[in-house]
């Protein structure tokens, strides 16, 4: 069976991209509900006729989400996650749709990350082609990853869903060189507003109260909590205040990232933006506090996520492929909230890609293949995982 599996893989790369072209070629970004939406019942579509139970999780004015399950009692029980979202507008897909080109595939979102859908998929049929039936299967793919979930519950439900799973993948591309992820930081992006009073600068700038020169002093009281030490970073990256050079600014605001390795630190960062805000430097002004709350909690590398990943490597000698390089990066995905939940999770299970959220990203197109081959073996032998 495992040979007709690997074998129907890889004779199916032209229907898995002429998949990925289907997804890729309808806009998905957050002012496209309706890609979304589409997106998902492509998805549903296709998983329907293997038993699947397929459920749209639909929030008013908000994205969609799709929850495919196919329940195995007693069986192992594999989860498959990811997002539909991408960070592109309406539009362009028209403009730039889907080609391939010297071995890569173009387009917007192919490699974040609707070509991890794609293997997804066709990982799937071609177990289920050809009679495995020892994995509970459960796909879930949200509709708004990319603004960190701001309307949706779709947190709880890769909790939900997490919760009890033998071996999570989160479909999110790989790396370059093949690398998946086994830890990522958490993120917190907090905006400060300071209200200041507006004078005439060079008549009478003392009845003002410098709303940029405030924010000036709190910049640089949050870069200066950066402990590179224990992994934890802070960055001002948008500034804006006041209107004219001859006003004294009545209004200033950031826009700070935050990332962090472990719960602790975030709780730390959130109570230090706080104090920062609530202390004054210049009189006379005032400043709140928004969005002050975790985005994304870290992927920490538990021992499950290493076994996973060692798992993962042996599977790859099996095939043939050189072994994944294992890496920790700062980015943030929701593969975060399936290992809280206790899930052994390995994240950037998608093909090896460049230059995500870019008008150039692509991706390799003989690595869909190797990516799918690998999931199946990943999937296939998870009993022996230590």
């Amino acid at each position: 069976m495992e040979n007709k599996i690997l074998e129907q893989i890889k004779k199916s790369e032209t229907a898995m991209l002429d998949t990925l072209a289907q997804i890729v070629n309808i806009d998905s970004g957050y002012d496209a509900l309706e890609g979304i939406d589409e997106v998902a019942h492509i998805i549903g579509d296709f998983l329907t006729p293997y038993g699947f139970e397929v459920q749209y999780i639909e929030t008013p004015n908000a994205p969609t989400h799709v929850l495919a399950k196919r329940p195995r009692p007693g069986k192992k029980k594999v989860m498959l996650m990811g997002h539909m979202d991408t960070v592109f507008p309406k539009g362009t897909a028209a403009a730039r749709p889907f080609r391939i080109e010297d071995g890569k595939a173009y387009g917007p979102g192919v490699m974040d990350m609707k070509a991890g859908i794609a293997i997804s998929l066709y990982t799937v049929k071609a177990l289920l082609d050809n009679g495995w039936d020892d994995t509970d299967l459960t796909l879930f793919f949200c509709g708004d990853e990319e603004p960190a979930h701001p309307l949706t519950d779709a947190v709880e439900w890769f909790k939900k869903e997490g919760l009890g799973k033998d071996a999570v993948f989160n479909m999110e591309p790989g790396r370059a060189d093949g690398s998946v992820v086994i830890g990522r930081k958490g993120v917190i992006r907090p905006v400060l507003t300071v209200k200041g009073i507006a004078a005439h600068a060079g008549n009478e700038p003392e009845k003002g109260a410098s709303a940029v020169l405030e924010l000036c002093h709190k910049t640089i009281a949050l870069h200066a909590l950066t402990d590179l030490e224990v992994g934890t970073t802070y960055n001002v990256g948008v500034f804006n205040g006041g209107s004219l050079a001859n006003i004294v600014a009545d209004r200033a605001e950031v826009r700070v990232d935050i990332r962090f390795k472990t719960a602790e630190e975030a709780e730390k960062a959130i109570k230090s933006v706080e104090a920062i805000a609530a202390k004054t430097y210049v009189t006379n002004t005032t400043t709140t506090v928004t969005e002050n709350r975790i985005e994304f909690m870290p992927l920490e590398t538990t021992d499950g996520v290493q076994k996973l990943y060692d798992h993962l490597s042996k599977q790859a000698e099996k095939l043939g492929l050189p072994v994944p390089g294992a890496l920790y990066v700062g980015g943030s995905a929701d593969s975060a909230w399936t290992a809280m939940v206790g899930a052994p999770t390995l994240c950037g299970m998608g093909p090896q890609a460049v230059g995500a959220h870019s008008n150039n990203e692509y991706l390799f197109v003989p690595s869909m293949t190797e990516r799918a081959q690998l999931l199946a073996m990943c999937i296939m032998h998870l009993d022996e995982m230590q």
